[in-house]
Parts: structure tokens; sequence; C-alpha cells
């Protein structure tokens, strides 16, 4: 029998296999990890038709990075990837509300959420930060920006419009050199028009399947800059301030 909520999950930073209900009836298998802190990060894997999942390396690297240092992760795996991304989004916002709502009388588990999203996974994020009030900030890993209209079935523009609806909220975008489904070029167009605060990486010599082995340095730096902090165990303890760093 899974969880019924966060409170039921086995405290200490050992994850654990649930399942979130989604507010259509259906529910989300997840991979989560409870801990005291304010702070509760969603990791989001690639297109599911190509076989991406939450036991992706990207995702599962970001989680470790974080409830490593305190944070409770959550690791999802979309119900779909086919269609114009609304079914995906509803999801993060299902697993954003599992941890932020109250249930069964108990306090919440988590009072903010950050969402790292690779690949497809990035964009969908970056679209459902603007939707969940608990978010404080996002980051989109390896952005498949040129394969926008196949992944998202046309809709891409749309989703991306919505993560334009971030200002004041910190973000980060990594994308290699050599990564095969976005130029520099059209990443920088859409991070131009991105609101402060944010931050680019270009990660040199890398392709769009192997960010992971950088994800570690990259985001504890975006952390301790965006948010003001020394470090993610700082962070997990404390969460983002009101106002953080650059805002």
């Amino acid at each position: 029998q899974p969880p019924a909520g966060p409170w039921q999950v086995a405290m200490g930073g050992r994850e654990q296999e649930v399942q979130i209900p989604v507010g259509d009836g259906g529910y989300i298998d997840a991979i989560v990890s409870v801990q005291r802190s304010p702070v509760v990060v969603i990791a989001l894997h690639p297109w599911g038709p190509l076989g991406g999942c939450m036991h992706d390396p990207h995702p599962t690297t970001v989680c470790q990075v974080f409830g490593r240092a305190g944070c409770s992760t959550c690791r999802l795996d979309f119900r779909s990837g086919l269609g114009s991304g609304a079914s995906s989004v509803a999801d993060v916002r299902a697993a954003a509300a599992w941890f932020t709502e109250p249930q069964g009388g108990a306090e919440p588990a988590a009072t903010q959420v950050l969402v790292i999203g690779y690949s497809y996974g990035s964009v969908i994020g970056a679209a459902a930060a603007a939707e969940i009030p608990q978010c404080v900030g996002f980051a989109m890993l390896a952005p498949p920006l040129g394969f926008g209209w196949a992944l998202y079935m046309f809709n891409s523009s749309g989703l991306l419009a919505r993560a334009s609806d971030s200002a004041g909220k910190p973000k980060c975008i990594l994308l290699g050199t050599q990564d095969q489904f976005c130029s520099e070029d059209t990443l920088m167009r859409f991070y131009q028009g991105l609101p402060e605060p944010k931050k680019y990486v270009s990660l040199q010599d890398v392709d769009h399947f192997r960010l992971y082995p950088r994800l570690a340095r990259e985001l504890s730096s975006w952390i301790a800059e965006a948010y003001g902090v020394a470090d993610l165990q700082a962070f997990a303890r404390g969460g983002a301030p009101r106002r953080p760093a650059g805002a």
C-alpha cells in the first residue's frame, strides 16, 4: 500500500515509491524523499515515447544532489508524453500539491517548490512553475527548443510563454555546446526574452545526453548565487529568502 501522504513516507532521506493523485481521478507514479526542509525539489524526465522516465540519470542525479543536502525530492513518471503537454504540466502541479497542501490535518511537508526539468521535462517544468504558487524558481536542463513543434504538438510557444511569467523568480538554463536538439542561437532568443533574475550556462563539448556529470557543480553554484546562501545545505535548511539575490 503506497503512502497516502508525505508524512507517511519514512524520513531521513531514503527514497520511497508512491502514487500521487491527479485532479482528474488518475495518479502518477513517483519516487520521493521527505526531509525536514521547507523545500521540495521536483525533477522531471525526458520524452517518454523515446524511453524517458524518472530513472534517467538527469532527474536521478538532481534528486541525489539535493537529497544529500537535505531537501525533500520528487521524481515522477509523466502519465503521457503525447499531446500538447497540458497533462504533463498537471502532473507537476499534482506533485507540488502533494507536498505543499495540508493532508489529514497535518502541516504541509514543504512550503517551497524548486522545479528542475531535463529535455522534454524542462519546458514542462518551466510552464508548470508559473502555475505553482509555492514555486521559488526553476532550472531547464538541455531544453529541446529546436524540436518543440514535435514534442508538444505545436504548443511549445504556449508553454514557453508561460515560462516567461517568472519575473523575480530565479531561473537557470544549462545547454551543452554539442546539443543535438537546440542550438545556442535558438536558446539565446528564448533566454533574452526571460525576465530577471536568470542565468545561462554553456557547457563546452557536452551533448544533449551528458549533462548529468556536471549538474552537482552547476546547480550548486546557481543556488548559492540566486538565493544568496552559502551552499545547498543552507538552502535546504532555510529555503529561498522572500526576495532572492538579484531579484
